[in-house]
């Protein structure tokens, strides 16, 4: 997807990446002095990070350049999700017209009524869990693996060569990198998977509810007006309902273009307004956003 709004070297962002990767640099060279729980606390938050600049990066950022683009975001620090695969499937999401339907939107997290009823008792209970911010965060990351590996095998099955050949150039990275920080780094392999699944889970509280079924499709996304930490750490994509509407523009022009765009009241119409990650925590922490059947289906338990 080209980036429209800019011409130029878009530094903001490149700033970012540089902090982020010579932050990973630091915590792998420093992290018998760090500790071990410092280390897997500071990698989850640049895993995350780096999840939130391989985001902006699918969306034409920082430079005019697709291959230097691509370089930037390939490095595979998160080792279960390839940049090229998530480029191709966020892609996808974005042209979807039915957002949060199981079958066309690449990031929906609902079932359909059909599939819920051949499910098992303990199935339904751990996707209805998991449909709680809680739920999300213990048991997202392993969801996302598991659906995103089971999906890709089959349109591998199915003749799709570019995707296994994105997945064998990933895996070659994921073994160097490996190598790299467990031999020459002796980080232990098994702090970098813990820190891995927290970076992941971090990025599940920003997509637990950004979407929303409603009639309008336009409304479909939700604004939280985050400031500080969580903007920074999520590269202002909690303003979603703004970069659905305009998905080109870079992070740091995001809050002036909600305004522009009035996506608060957009947003309330629809997918909801949140005045911040609290009030997110608050409503959802213990209780589910919606069914995990879609809701334009009817619920058969």
């Amino acid at each position: 997807m080209a980036n429209v709004h800019s011409r130029q070297i878009e530094w903001p962002t490149v700033v970012i990446a540089l902090g982020i990767y010579a932050g990973w640099l630091l915590v792998i060279s420093y992290h018998e002095s760090i500790g071990g729980f410092l280390s897997i606390l500071f990698l989850a938050l640049l895993i995350a990070w780096h999840g939130a600049l391989q985001h902006e990066i699918i969306h034409g950022h920082p430079f005019r350049s697709e291959p230097a683009n691509e370089l930037l975001a390939t490095v595979p620090i998160n080792p279960f999700r390839p940049y090229r695969v998530y480029r191709r499937s966020h892609l996808r999401h974005h042209i979807c017209t039915e957002l949060t339907d199981p079958d066309t939107d690449t990031e929906s997290f609902f079932v359909k009524a059909d599939t819920w009823t051949k499910l098992n008792i303990l199935t339904k209970s751990l996707l209805i869990f998991h449909q709680t911010l809680f739920g999300r965060i213990i048991l997202g990351p392993i969801v996302q693996i598991f659906l995103t590996i089971r999906h890709d095998i089959s349109e591998i099955r199915s003749g799709d060569g570019r995707l296994l050949r994105w997945w064998l150039i990933h895996l070659v990275l994921v073994g160097l990198l490996f190598l790299g920080i467990t031999e020459l780094g002796s980080f232990p392999f098994w702090q970098y998977l813990v820190a891995t699944y927290c970076g992941v889970s971090l990025t599940l509280v920003r997509t637990y509810c950004e979407h929303r079924w409603v009639k309008d499709e336009a409304t479909r996304s939700a604004t939280v007006t985050s400031k500080g930490f969580w903007a920074l750490l999520f590269l202002n994509n909690n303003l979603h309902d703004t970069h659905h509407a305009d998905p080109d523009i870079p992070w740091y022009k995001l809050p002036r273009r909600s305004v522009e765009l009035e996506s608060i009241s957009e947003s309330k119409k629809g997918a909801g307004y949140y005045s911040g990650y609290f009030e997110v925590f608050r409503c959802y922490l213990f209780k589910m956003h919606a069914h995990p059947v879609h809701p334009k289906e009817k619920v058969l338990s």
